[in-house]
């Protein structure tokens, strides 16, 4: 299982950075996303700025990764209301069944509006 979330972070590691973005230490204390990026302008200030969650079918449903959503979409809420351009990408495996469940724990975490995106990678 180990196998997979690495594999589906590596894969999207490597679009990130075809995209211009260049990995760095998260600054939230009490949340370390799987992949924290950031593309710069060339005078250095921000411009846009990726926080990334990946998940495997079996781990979804887990307290430990609701909290990680939430602490991702109050992050996200902080950025936004400081004008800075945030991403925020819950990256699940290419299968029906994770795609489903994905839907569902979003839809049921924010049953409003959520920030977060979701993106499937595939884990070969």
């Amino acid at each position: 299982m180990a196998e997979l979330h690495e594999a589906i972070l590596l894969s999207y590691r490597k679009s990130l950075k075809r995209k211009g973005f260049r990995e760095y230490k998260s600054p939230m204390p009490t949340y370390r996303p799987d992949i924290f990026a950031k593309r710069r302008t060339i005078g250095g200030k921000v411009k846009e700025e990726v926080v990334v969650e990946a998940e495997i079918e079996s781990t979804l449903f887990n307290n430990h990764t609701a909290e990680q959503l939430v602490l991702m979409d109050q992050y996200l809420r902080h950025q936004k209301s400081k004008k800075i351009k945030c991403s925020g990408i819950l990256l699940v495996p290419n299968s029906k069944a994770a795609r489903v469940m994905a839907n569902l724990l979003l839809s049921s975490t924010f049953p409003r509006e959520s920030l977060i995106k979701l993106y499937f990678a595939n884990g070969k």
